[in-house]
């Protein structure tokens, strides 16, 4: 049985993923702040294992208790073939000069793009240290971690945060007899609400709004289902992990 912890579940990336990845020997884990009924519908049509978690990830005191019971049901298990991670949630606001930016918006960007996702990971590899299986994280980074635009200096900078956290705990985990492989990853320009949201805020807020408007226009953002296919691919790939951060699909 493989098992499958996927943050972010409600829509887009997340949603699809755990969707195209219901199977007969596969265990969804979906975490998020509102249960997917439209995916647990699925689940039940395809007879596939999906486990459903409402949480939010702003709530960082109890992601300890979350992992425990997640991987409580996994070690219950007789055959454990591969175990995944995939830190999708994020949040994209706020979208503004940094002085316009209120405290809680700060934290909260920071707490699910960045805090959320390190805890998560040390958890899944305090849980599975001992487990001569195959173990892998995959965390949803962006471009933005790079390329860096005005007012999204709190999204771009969770984002970097969360590749050098990557590339951290690779080093970390090259020495390790189980080892677990760790990718960030960069998965495009994608219609999902994170956009929808960027679309939305003033021309005075992101000078660059109308850019962003035209993409959408024009039709050249990525479907979620098409990035979550490539997102897939590159997890099952023989040599994940060897490049840590992937910028291109």
């Amino acid at each position: 049985m493989k098992y499958f912890i996927i943050t972010g579940t409600s829509r887009g990336i997340g949603e699809a993923m755990a969707n195209q990845l219901l199977a007969d020997n596969h265990h969804i884990f979906c975490i998020s702040r509102t249960n997917n009924e439209r995916l647990i519908e699925q689940a039940r049509e395809k007879n596939a294992r999906l486990s459903y978690y409402p949480f939010d990830l702003n709530h960082l005191g109890e992601i300890d208790s979350l992992s425990d019971e997640i991987f409580s049901t996994i070690t219950r298990e007789a055959e454990i073939t591969a175990i995944y991670l995939i830190n999708n949630a994020g949040v994209l606001a706020p979208v503004a000069p940094i002085e316009q930016n209120t405290a809680s918006s700060i934290i909260e960007n920071v707490n699910v793009n960045l805090i959320a996702p390190m805890i998560l990971a040390s958890n899944f590899i305090r849980y599975s240290h001992e487990l001569d299986t195959d173990k892998r994280i995959m965390n949803i980074s962006s471009a933005s971690a790079r390329y860096l635009m005005p007012a999204q200096s709190c999204y771009s900078t969770s984002k970097a945060g969360l590749d050098s956290f990557s590339k951290s705990v690779s080093i970390e985990q090259s020495n390790q007899l189980y080892p677990t492989k760790v990718v960030s990853v960069y998965p495009g320009m994608i219609d999902t609400q994170l956009q929808a949201e960027i679309r939305s805020v003033s021309k005075e807020c992101f000078p660059y709004v109308d850019q962003f408007i035209q993409l959408a226009q024009e039709g050249k953002l990525q479907t979620p289902e098409y990035t979550a296919e490539k997102l897939i691919d590159m997890l099952f790939e023989k040599n994940y992990g060897n490049t840590v951060v992937v910028d291109n699909l």
